[in-house]
């Protein structure tokens, strides 16, 4: 329910590119999802944006060595949990002393047994395969009794209210101020979400840490709305002792993006999707959780602390969810195959059905026939092929909507003249994309929200 995904998910990181393709194939074929770096400072940002479940590392690499790279790994709160393992041609024992002492788990000496180092994985990975009861840092209950509780709670048809509670720009504030920091604000959210529900108690009310930065709530609808206000209200008034005064004053630190961009990234805010079974009967916690998820993440695209709740309250307003929820069909429309890939990508991860247009005289017929359920993701790149395309979708009844990616500020205007319900500026998180997609499937009326 709460976690990325049912396969084991294993970081592997090697300068040599033979041993690490190597390393892949053979992990993949035993039925792991695999994903490779080639120095110690890669290794340690993939493993901070993507955490594994176990990682695979060489000793002697660029850039950062191997000792380094699980020392740090060691010292964050995000990742101090994971089993690793040391890849060395060097069975010296000073060696696998530093090794151990840095944080490593068990050693592979090269060259290595496949048949002996899946064993060894499966086995570290036995060994941690039961997440603990309670977060070791906050002490709230983790993401199997908050999962287990919400069960219990929709097997006896109780009226519920799921809040999904996420700090914004919690990464940025981690590598600007350092762990440490960053453990305080994880454990002011855990707190004050605490005080929150103290203040007003009720035996309806269950707090959880999922993990990270994110937290859930379990209460009842009728309360859910005051005690997203009294959270937001409370994060705002409690973060700013985490941040030097000039800090928050400016109201934004500087930071690089997942591209490496430099970038101002506001001071952290507070998120909070709601999910309630008043009007909609859910089959199984997971879709539950699913669906505060992506109320959360509507949330996040306000500016400041926010939270946003899913209320439909008729058979009419229900009508027009099941419709909404049909619209997954997208056309990227692009002569540029690798972004038509990378988007692609991303979009099918998220259940979408895409589809490959490198010209856009091969959808009109398309558009004819199917204008009710599809999507379109256009390249600016395009430039009158583009442009004619906004202006055509405008004359189908119904429209279908339109994002086009641009590359110039100036473009935007021009394109929502033409008819885009959206215009995004690259470079932006690709993340941006599919949220901005989410949103526009889903008509305003259908969600209530806050921004303080």
């Amino acid at each position: 329910m709460f976690t990325a995904g049912s396969h084991q998910f294993i970081l592997v990181a090697d300068d040599d590119i033979h041993v690490r393709q190597l390393l892949e194939i053979t992990l993949r074929t035993a039925g792991f999802h695999v994903l490779g770096a080639s120095n110690g400072h890669e290794l340690v940002q993939l493993a901070q944006q993507h955490v594994p479940d176990l990682i695979l590392t060489d000793l002697l690499m660029p850039q950062m060595d191997g000792y380094e790279a699980i020392r740090q790994l060691r010292g964050d709160t995000r990742t101090a949990h994971i089993p690793m393992l040391i890849l060395t041609a060097r069975a010296r024992s000073h060696d696998l002393v530093t090794g151990f002492e840095t944080g490593a788990d068990d050693y592979i000496v090269k060259p290595f047994d496949l048949t002996e180092l899946i064993v060894r994985v499966k086995s570290h990975l036995r060994r941690t395969s039961r997440p603990p009861v309670h977060h070791p840092l906050s002490g709230l209950p983790g993401s199997r009794l908050l999962t287990q509780e919400l069960h219990r709670r929709m097997e006896q048809q109780e009226p519920l209210a799921l809040l999904h509670i996420d700090i914004d720009n919690f990464k940025t504030f981690n590598d600007t101020y350092g762990f440490a920091r960053g453990d305080q604000l994880i454990l002011l959210v855990a707190l004050l979400l605490r005080d929150v529900l103290a203040a007003n108690p009720t035996s309806e009310d269950f707090v959880g840490h999922i993990g990270g930065d994110d937290f859930a709530v379990i209460t009842t609808p009728d309360r859910a709305e005051t005690v997203c206000q009294n959270i937001v209200r409370e994060f705002d008034q409690r973060v700013k002792q985490l941040y030097p005064a000039e800090d928050w004053q400016r109201g934004y630190v500087f930071g690089t993006d997942r591209y490496g961009m430099l970038r101002r990234f506001p001071v952290t805010a507070i998120s909070i999707g709601v999910a309630t079974n008043q009007a909609r009967l859910f089959r199984d916690e997971e879709e539950f959780a699913h669906v505060a998820a992506e109320v959360k993440h509507y949330a996040k695209l306000q500016t400041g602390s926010s939270y946003a709740i899913n209320q439909r309250v008729d058979q009419a307003e229900m009508g027009v969810e099941r419709r909404v929820t049909r619209l997954r069909e997208i056309l990227l429309v692009s002569d540029d195959m690798s972004l038509r890939t990378v988007l692609g990508q991303a979009f099918r991860k998220q259940g979408y059905v895409t589809h490959d247009v490198p010209d856009v005289q091969f959808i009109q017929q398309i558009l004819e026939s199917e204008a009710a359920s599809i999507f379109l993701v256009v390249d600016a790149h395009l430039g009158q092929q583009a442009e004619e395309l906004c202006a055509r979708c405008q004359s189908i009844a119904p429209a279908p909507p339109v994002v086009v990616l641009t590359y110039a500020g100036e473009e935007s205007t021009h394109f929502r003249q033409l008819g885009a319900a959206a215009c995004l500026q690259e470079p932006l998180p690709l993340a941006d994309v599919v949220t901005c997609v989410e949103r526009l499937m889903i008509p305003a009326h259908m969600w209530k929200n806050n921004v303080s």
